[in-house]
């Protein structure tokens, strides 16, 4: 795996992919399918509940419900096959003004951008806007619409090295009291005076502003291996 802990282990990383086939599994199925003695199943099983991937009840071991969150993603987190990464930028404006960072971290060093980041699990794009914009410059704001998507690929030594697709939203601020955070040095620019600015948040800023694309954002309930509803949270 590419993150630490349990899964580390070449065979920790067995033992969960066969939860991807069933949801509870006893210990003589996992030793069956693993291959190896007793006495290292018991090793590996008992390390993944230290980390807090695995559960017992009873004969059965589970998945804890945060290791379920990896299910979706495990290819992307085993380097199988690499993903686009969702990030949400945020367009924030003040008296026809928007806020860029200068970024301090590759990828795009020394280059102005927008505001962004990940969007976390349990946020909501107008959520994630807000915490965005809170942590990477101080300013409290009021979210006004998602604008667009783009499908992003930044190509180097002939190989697609990074991939992303970009969420643009806009919010404004009534305060323009910036602070500067460990992600880089925000300040104000006039739109249509933009220095050293990634190209693609250029894009959206001079073709996207003042477009709107609503998203639909949903929520699937999930019990016990069965979707038990499915609710549109914005019309």
């Amino acid at each position: 795996m590419r993150y630490s802990g349990s899964l580390v282990k070449k065979e920790r990383e067995e033992i969960f992919r066969m939860f991807l086939g069933d949801n509870k599994l006893k210990f003589n199925e996992i030793e069956k399918k693993l291959e190896i003695r007793s006495n290292m199943v018991s090793y590996h099983l008992d390390k993944m509940q230290e980390e807090g991937l695995l559960e017992k009840k009873g004969m059965y071991y589970y998945l804890t419900k945060e290791a379920e969150r990896y299910l979706p993603i495990l290819p992307h987190i085993t380097g199988e096959g690499m993903s686009p990464l969702p990030v949400v930028l945020v367009a924030v404006i003040k008296d026809e003004r928007i806020l860029l960072i200068k970024r301090k971290r590759r990828p795009y060093k020394g280059y102005w951008s927008l505001v962004g980041g990940k969007m976390l699990i349990e946020e909501s794009f107008e959520q994630a806007s807000k915490r965005l914009v809170k942590e990477k410059t101080g300013l409290d704001c009021q979210f006004v619409s998602t604008n667009a998507i783009l499908h992003e690929q930044v190509k180097g030594d002939e190989i697609i090295k990074h991939s992303f697709i970009l969420f643009f939203t806009k919010v404004s601020v009534e305060t323009n009291e910036l602070k500067e955070s460990e992600h880089g040095k925000p300040d104000w620019f006039d739109i249509n005076k933009l220095e050293k600015v990634i190209p693609s948040d250029e894009w959206l800023i001079l073709n996207k502003l003042n477009s709107k694309n609503k998203i639909t954002e949903a929520v699937m309930e999930e019990k016990e291996g069965k979707l038990t509803s499915f609710n549109i949270k914005n019309n």
